[in-house]
Order: C-alpha cells, then structure tokens, then sequence
C-alpha cells in the first residue's frame, strides 16, 4: 500500500489516528510507508537512532530492553493501533526499547525527520499528534507500573 489516501484511512482505522482531521492524516500519509515482517524480526533497537514514528497495524510486538545480569527482558507487548519508535521526534532520536516482532506484523511507519520538519511547521499536525503521543506514553507507563506491580506487588514497604 503505497497510495497516500490508502495509507491515510489504515491511520484513521487505529487508535492513534482516529479523531485526527482529514488534512493531518493527508500530511501524515505523504511522509509515510507500509511495511510487513515476519515473526521474530527485529523492528528497532534500542541505543539506535530512530528513524520513524510507527503505527503497528497488525500483528503483536514486543519491547524488550537489556538489563544487566538479566540480558533482554521483555517490558510490555503491543497490540494493533499502538505506536513504537516515539523517540523519532524527541531529542536525542535514540530508541529507548528493543521492539521484536511477536508473529507477522503490518506497520505504517512515518519517516521522522520529514515529521520533525512538519509538526514544527504545522501547529495542527502538531496539535493532533502531541496529545496522542502523549496518550501512547501514558499507556506505556500504565503498563510498566503493572509490571512492577505484579513483579514487587507481595512486598509490603511504606516509602516513609
């Protein structure tokens, strides 16, 4: 799927994308490509430069991140309209995460620095795509806390 108004309704049909205006999702569109992968393919890495936003279509990811003693451990899996490679548009560009593909996977993948150069030009792009970004963070943070939750959950400490 390479035309921009295909790319820009599989957008539209996550999450992400939902309530952005028509002419968002037209820029997003034209700075973006689709791709499929395989099970157990890596996507990003992590320390490496980011070098696009991506939307996971289809398919389940995984983020892992190295830990040491403990080597790669899995921090959370991501379902479909969830994004990954946030890093793209936030100094320093570096992936904060490993993410591994789980089974074949379809990504829309918006190429970062032409996203850069957009959402600073363009305050509704930028309005539209701020928040979400926000609102993927915040999903991500949920998920760690329940992590940890479920990993030191049993241990009963007051802070104080």
């Amino acid at each position: 799927m390479s035309d921009p108004s295909e790319l820009a309704a599989a957008i539209r049909a996550t999450w992400f994308g939902a309530d952005l205006s028509d002419d968002c999702l037209e820029r997003l569109a034209q700075i973006a490509r689709e791709y499929e992968t395989p099970a157990r393919t890596r996507l990003l890495r992590e320390g490496d430069d980011t070098k696009e936003l991506s939307i996971l279509v289809d398919g389940r990811i995984a983020l892992t991140e190295h830990v040491a003693g403990r080597g790669s451990v899995t921090l959370m899996s991501a379902e479909p309209g969830d994004v990954f490679g946030w890093s793209a548009i936030i100094p320093p560009y570096r992936a904060t995460a490993t993410v591994v593909s789980l089974e074949p996977v379809k990504v829309i993948a918006i190429e970062a620095e032409a996203l850069r150069g957009e959402l600073k030009e363009n305050c509704v792009l930028a309005a539209g795509v701020y928040p979400r970004l926000a609102q993927a963070l915040a999903r991500r943070l949920e998920a760690t806390r329940q992590q940890l939750l479920d990993v030191y959950g049993n241990e009963q400490r007051t802070p104080w």
